[in-house]
């Protein structure tokens, strides 16, 4: 039957295995060399078999002790190295940080500071996952999620939010309708004609922000179809299914044979978070967060420099 190792005795066992001399190994641990002897005899005794075969000339490796001394050595290099990781995670210098994303973050700024976090932290990893705002705040309370980029709308407490985006909405109409050559439309002129959106199940935090801009003013739209996913939406405008509502961040990736127009009384605006949960926050995460607020506030800066600069 085979024994379990003692822990304690191993690093005795490996250095005398790497010096194969009682005598500097005891001076290498730093021990009397008397007490080093006794160790690798109970540790001998406790297992069953030798380790060492000794004369006074010499001390040698038993096959035994050599397979042992080979794998207790890689074992302990391993462990070695898993306390340094564990060491990293606790400080929040490596592992994974899980990272929602919605369809309106990903044309923001998300990926900049992804880049930022990561030149800063090149040990940890971000696990990207598109999700729904809505669903965010799911995975939030399930514990499945670190941080997300979401509507600013969708947000409730106890989760913490620092603002990324800010983007005004516009209308999409295919390149033959005939207010494509106009610069810009009403709400209400938008809802005489049927309108392609992202569906309920998916896009809840979207269509709650539009339901409410034109229920304030007294009239709804005409929903001709549903979808998903941008690019979807976008072949249904192209092909005439109906116009679309989203925001300008998408205009420079608009295929051939869509037009924007200026929203001219679309008093809302989407808004975008980093959001978090303090109560489930990693030390990695935190550290995402710290590099989310330093770059935002350079962001900030940028601006008011350029405008010191253009009054001088």
């Amino acid at each position: 039957m085979t024994r379990p190792l003692l822990p304690a005795r191993i690093p005795y066992f490996l250095a005398v295995g790497e010096t194969l001399s009682f005598r500097k190994a005891a001076e290498q641990l730093g021990i009397a060399q008397p007490a080093l002897s006794r160790s690798i005899r109970d540790l001998e005794r406790h297992l069953g078999f030798a380790l060492f075969e000794r004369s006074t000339r010499r001390v040698v490796l038993t096959p035994a002790g050599e397979v042992l001394y080979r794998e207790s050595a890689d074992a302990m290099q391993r462990l070695t190295r898993a306390t340094a990781h564990a060491e990293r995670v606790a400080q929040g210098l490596s592992g994974t940080v899980s990272v929602g994303y919605s369809t309106f973050a990903a044309t923001g700024p998300m990926s900049d500071i992804i880049i930022e976090f990561r030149k800063h932290h090149p040990q940890a990893q971000v696990g990207l996952r598109l999700l729904a705002s809505s669903e965010q705040a799911a995975a939030f309370d399930e514990g499945t999620l670190d941080l997300g980029f979401m509507m600013s709308n969708v947000v409730v407490p106890p989760q913490q939010t620092l603002p990324i985006s800010r983007e005004r909405l516009v209308a999409l109409v295919p390149a033959s309708h005939a207010w494509a050559a106009n610069r810009a439309i009403s709400l209400r002129t938008l809802s005489t004609s049927p309108l392609v959106i992202g569906s309920t199940r998916r896009w809840r935090g979207f269509r709650a922000l539009i339901d409410e801009l034109v229920t304030d003013r007294g009239f709804s739209l005409t929903i001709a179809e549903e979808a998903d996913d941008v690019p979807v939406l976008l072949q249904l405008v192209r092909s005439g299914f109906g116009c679309t509502i989203l925001d300008a961040s998408f205009i420079p990736t608009l295929p051939p044979g869509i037009v924007s127009l200026e929203i001219a009384d679309a008093t809302a605006t989407l808004d975008i978070s980093l959001v978090w949960r303090e109560d489930h926050l990693s030390p990695l995460a935190a550290r995402f967060i710290d590099v989310a607020k330093t770059f935002m506030a350079s962001r900030q800066e940028t601006p008011r420099r350029r405008t010191r600069q253009s009054r001088k």
